[in-house]
């Protein structure tokens, strides 16, 4: 995990490497006014930070340079915030030459100086022509670091850096506790932005090429228990990016129908609710439904046409088989591939959707899409508990004579499963928003 310090202390390494670095800021949008809070990650390296949602994500092109940290901090703008002037201050180690640069938050460098230093602190003067916000890096053998500083008035000078020598007996203040929030990343990583706003969680997966203002859709996706699901955007769908975990009943895995409605945990032998919400594979994965169940026969019409609740919350339903294809071509499935059956590769449609954890094969998945398939397993037909940590099956509303279709990721496979089979299994579901 990357850490948060306060400014003038060591932040991050790899900061502001000519000019690529990018500035990601969040808007809300439906059923939340704001957005509380966003944790993002980089899905290539798992480095992740957390950080209000006002604040600005500045993405740090990596420099490949070891992050040297020094919690005794290694330099300091002084004062900070200032008026067109102020002083940075090095604690350098070793003898070297080191590079100290000013950056705007664009990416713009404007200012550079070089000096080769003996160990200690040393002084550089810092002038600005405008306000607002900078960036100082400096550059030494072990590292790049980067300080976030504050210009409130101008005083008529350009932008400067200067060496102005040793700084003897500098004693470092105590400073305030702004903070600056950086990620690194090289150009191709996916980024996954887990946004809250209120009690709803909107997730977005993007490969950022340019500084970008997100805005983010909150919508309503709550059980019956009161749960409330992440969402998350694909195309021209919104799908739940957590299997469904509502609970109603539970029963052994010996127990099924292929005509009356069965809900399941998996390795969860018993037919207590309470105690099956308790376990660890309930809360990572979630409820299996057999198909029964999942559609609730007796159940809910969504208000989209021609489709069905089923077990979904209220403004969204269980996908039929064509929706599924409409996913897999938005994240480039062929329609041949889409429209056939068993394993379709095209596109790696099941590399996108998969999770980037928890899978035990040699495709972990990227989570590009930011679906976040999870292996969850499933109920066999005949009893027994299967395939945990190697697929993840869920169901479509497409009844096929006397079987239903359903979709499954391996994690042997880049690809996606249009297969059917029996009612009676017991699958994951993952509901998608209706139509407006």
């Amino acid at each position: 995990m990357l850490k948060i310090v306060p400014l003038g202390l060591l932040m991050l390494s790899s900061l502001l490497l000519c000019g690529q670095n990018l500035n990601m800021t969040f808007t809300a949008s439906g059923e939340s006014g704001k957005v509380d809070s966003i944790k993002a990650t980089n899905l290539r390296t798992n480095e992740h930070v957390s950080m209000p949602g006002l604040d600005t994500l500045i993405l740090a092109l990596n420099t490949g340079i070891e992050t040297y940290r020094d919690p005794s901090g290694q330099g300091i703008v002084y004062p900070n915030p200032f008026r067109g002037r102020s002083t940075f201050v090095a604690n350098i180690r070793e003898a070297e030459t080191v590079t100290v640069e000013l950056y705007t938050l664009a990416g713009q460098m404007i200012a550079r100086t070089q000096a080769h230093v003996q160990p200690g602190s040393h002084a550089f003067a810092l002038s600005v022509s405008r306000m607002g916000v900078y960036m100082i890096s400096l550059t030494t053998g072990k590292a790049t670091t980067g300080y976030k500083v504050i210009c409130t008035e101008t005083t008529g000078g350009g932008n400067l850096i200067s060496y102005t020598g040793k700084g003897q007996g500098f004693l470092f203040p105590e400073l305030k506790s702004t903070t600056i929030y950086t990620l690194g990343y090289m150009p191709g990583d996916i980024i996954l932005y887990r946004c809250r706003g209120g009690i709803h969680a909107t997730i977005i997966a993007d490969s950022p090429k340019a500084s970008t203002n997100y805005t983010v859709e909150f919508a309503t996706c709550a059980d019956p228990d009161g749960k409330n699901y992440p969402i998350v955007k694909i195309g021209t769908q919104t799908w739940m990016a957590e299997n469904l975990a509502w609970l109603p009943s539970v029963s052994k895995s010996a127990n099924g129908s292929d005509s009356l409605k069965y809900y399941y945990v998996y390795n969860f032998e018993d037919s207590v609710v309470s105690a099956a919400k308790n376990t660890a594979h309930y809360r990572m994965y979630g409820a299996l439904y057999n198909w029964n169940a999942a559609m609730n026969q007796q159940g809910r019409q969504s208000t989209a046409p021609g489709t069905n609740r089923a077990v979904c919350p209220q403004g969204w339903h269980l996908p039929d088989d064509s929706e599924w294809k409409t996913l897999e071509m938005s994240l480039g499935m062929s329609q041949q591939d889409a429209d056939s059956m068993y394993l379709r590769n095209s596109g790696n449609a099941g590399t996108k959707l998969m999770s980037t954890w928890n899978w035990i094969g040699f495709n972990p998945g990227s989570n590009g899409s930011g679906f976040t398939a999870l292996p969850a397993g499933y109920r066999n037909t005949h009893g027994g508990f299967r395939s945990l940590n190697d697929n993840a099956l869920f169901w479509t509303a497409t009844p096929y004579d006397t079987v239903s279709w359903y979709r499954s990721l391996d994690d042997a496979d880049s690809g996606v499963y249009r297969l059917r089979t029996l009612r009676s299994q017991g699958l994951s579901v993952r509901c998608v928003k209706d139509a407006r």
